[in-house]
């Protein structure tokens, strides 16, 4: 039953990455900021959200080897 929590874990970061991708996605430019830091935010955004999409394949990966049956 420790897959459970592997998998998981694996589901939750694979959706945080999926949601920070989609925040980033979203993003317009606002006169009040210089564009250089909207590319630059959505480039952070970006990797933050590649990231989380690999450690939670990474870790289902892991679920699917550890299960039992």
């Amino acid at each position: 039953m420790t897959w459970v929590a592997t998998a998981a874990f694996g589901v939750f970061a694979a959706g945080t990455g999926a949601f920070v991708y989609l925040l980033v996605a979203n993003l317009d430019p606002q006169p009040e900021y210089p564009e250089l830091m909207t590319d630059l935010l959505g480039l952070i955004g970006t990797v933050i959200a590649v990231c989380g999409a690999a450690i939670g394949a990474a870790f289902l990966v892991a679920a699917v080897n550890a299960y039992p049956g």
